[in-house]
């Protein structure tokens, strides 16, 4: 019960990050059905919606549980409390984003005399606040000879170094105006196809390894094999987020072997689980399954033509949600109910309002039929956005009264 200690805040404020998140995600929906308040710009809100979410939840709360796996209780050695303290900077940097991210975007803010891409700048902490924790991860593996490395965490954490490395380019590229349009594009992909596919992926199947209590002799092929397809596959499919007008063929092969390398190892660690069938518990087939799908998408795009599926941007939103708030989030709670011994109605009730979301998303994709499709659409997609909020209101709500009670 240590991961969910009474006394440790940051789980629970990542919850609530998701939840403004989900909000915000929800206020993005609104308006293709009406104008948004206070005149905001639609794409300052997707920013808005997306940082929160890769920044409270994705990046905060798997640093979170690899820290409490490695010293459940407190502890006064300086790697510890430099993880610690690079949680809570991780946290405070990734709201006070949110604000310049919904109003301004990109933007830079009047700040006295001059203007600041505050956003940016904030953004930037974000990441130092990342290198922090990953000394003190150092620090205290270095020190603590006990520890038994997980080497789907580690391999995680240096694709979490290495996404950050393309954020930092795009600065650079912006501020000396190297390259050309399709430089800086590169590179900002570069970070979100490292982060999602390389950070989120790894950390989501450590967590899985962990719950189904997974040995070396457990898997097919060694897991650090299968570590290595998946960080060597992830910052190549950065090219899978430029428009087709803008890439040449050896920027789509290039795409399309990362993207077979990360699905090879995502399969052949599902196919390691399902060999041991008696060590799932049914709440992780949900996120298990969602894997599978997300890992069928990827090699599908690696064979069909180039201006479908995972370029074509109804498509990719899909696939982003299947793995984001399908696998990652549904594995994450699944983790976090199984160690506070929780009702499973509460995880079910999350399943389903991200499944309804997911089948919300095929209605802007060109898998929908085309005489289904109607103004209808945009008001459904904008009242079904709102549930995953509700779902993990309840969860949260669940999560704390187990708590309690242990």
């Amino acid at each position: 019960m240590n991961l969910l200690a009474k006394d440790s805040k940051i789980w629970q404020w990542a919850i609530f990050s998701f939840i403004i998140a989900g909000l915000t995600g929800f206020l993005y929906r609104m308006g293709f059905v009406t104008s948004l308040p206070f005149d905001l710009n639609l794409e300052n809100v997707r920013h808005a919606h997306s940082h929160l979410m890769f920044f409270g939840w994705a990046s905060l709360l798997p640093l979170y549980l690899i820290k409490v796996r490695m010293v459940p209780g407190y502890h006064a050695a300086i790697g510890v409390k430099l993880m610690k303290g690079a949680l809570w900077s991780v946290l405070v940097f990734g709201i006070l984003s949110y604000p310049f991210f919904m109003i301004w975007g990109y933007r830079s803010v009047p700040v006295g005399e001059t203007f600041l891409p505050l956003s940016t700048i904030l953004s930037g902490l974000v990441m130092i606040s990342w290198y922090a924790f990953m000394v003190g991860y150092v620090i205290t593996r270095m020190k603590k000879s006990d520890h038994s490395p997980n080497v789907w965490f580690e391999a995680a954490l240096v694709m979490l170094f290495i996404s950050s490395l393309g954020a930092w380019g795009v600065g650079t590229v912006e501020m000396f105006d190297l390259g050309g349009p399709l430089f800086g594009k590169a590179l900002t992909h570069f970070f979100l196809a490292t982060f999602v596919e390389g950070w989120v992926v790894l950390v989501l199947l450590g967590l899985i390894s962990e719950s189904l209590n997974l040995n070396e002799e457990d898997y097919v092929i060694s897991p650090t094999i299968l570590a290595g397809l998946i960080a060597c596959g992830a910052p190549l499919t950065f090219p899978y987020g430029i428009s087709e007008s803008m890439m040449d063929l050896n920027l789509s092969v290039t795409a399309r072997i990362g993207g077979v390398l990360i699905a090879e190892g995502v399969l052949l660690f599902l196919y390691s689980v399902i060999q041991r069938k008696e060590k799932i518990q049914k709440i992780w087939l949900w996120p298990l399954a969602l894997l599978a799908l997300k890992s069928l998408m990827q090699l599908i795009a690696a064979v069909m033509p180039a201006d479908l599926w995972l370029s074509e941007h109804g498509i990719r939103i899909l696939y982003l949600h299947v793995l984001l708030l399908g696998s990652f989030t549904l594995g994450v709670v699944a983790y976090m109910s199984r160690e506070a011994e929780l009702h499973p109605v509460y995880f079910y009730g999350l399943v389903l309002s991200v499944m309804l979301l997911l089948i919300s998303l095929i209605w802007m994709t060109s898998l929908w039929p085309l005489f289904l499709s109607g103004v209808w659409i945009y008001t459904a997609m904008a009242a079904i956005a709102i549930v995953p909020v509700f779902a993990m209101l309840w969860f949260w709500f669940g999560i704390r009264r187990a708590i309690q009670k242990l």
